[in-house]
């Protein structure tokens, strides 16, 4: 019988004494309890710069610079991972505090949560309404990153930026309450600011 444990259990486990040490509050919040920094004002939110986006705590490549675009979310949004071997997704109902009446009236309310493989941070959820070529939505904390610019280019280069509202809401904000955004308010049209 397989080892359930060990299929979950990520490659590196870090002394959390010596991440809160080398972490920021935040940092430490998101990527080790799993909560949501505050929307539009992070640090990677508006950021454009060529480069790779890797994991806080153990430093595996995660985002491409390629892949991100906005998605109206307040949080980065990539279309892609870079590996899909360096992620662990599972599903999450957290955001509904398991409000077992909430999920069954509206089962979209699961959310399906993104961690690193490596070391097992929390990095934020993905949805299926993201753009072509993949339709996902990896809504990410800029806590749970950090950004290593592009050599080649010397990180000067803004990338193009892709626009794709999100339809399918997300975390609602630091206290992480699911929240579904109204169709009505919603442009699918796909547009390159």
């Amino acid at each position: 019988m397989p080892d359930i444990r060990k299929s979950i259990s990520p490659n590196k486990e870090f002394d959390k004494n010596k991440l809160k040490e080398r972490l920021t509050p935040t940092q430490y919040q998101v990527t080790q309890e799993h909560q949501t920094e505050k929307q539009f004002s992070n640090q990677y939110y508006k950021h454009r710069e060529a480069g790779v986006y890797k994991c806080i705590v153990c430093g595996i490549d995660q985002f491409s610079s390629q892949t991100k675009y906005n998605s109206g979310s307040g949080w980065p949004s990539f279309y892609d991972v870079m590996d899909k071997q360096n992620i662990r997704c599972r599903k999450d109902a957290s955001g509904v505090g398991g409000n077992l009446l909430r999920i069954i009236a509206d089962p979209s309310l699961i959310r399906t949560e993104v961690s690193c493989k490596e070391c097992g941070s929390h990095l934020g959820h993905v949805f299926e309404d993201g753009p072509k070529p993949t339709g996902q939505r990896y809504c990410v904390n800029s806590a749970s990153l950090d950004f290593k610019a592009d050599e080649v280019q010397g990180g000067d280069q803004d990338e193009p930026l892709l626009s794709c509202p999100a339809t399918l809401g997300g975390c609602g904000g630091v206290d992480g309450v699911c929240q579904r955004v109204s169709k009505m308010a919603i442009n699918k049209e796909q547009s390159v600011v």
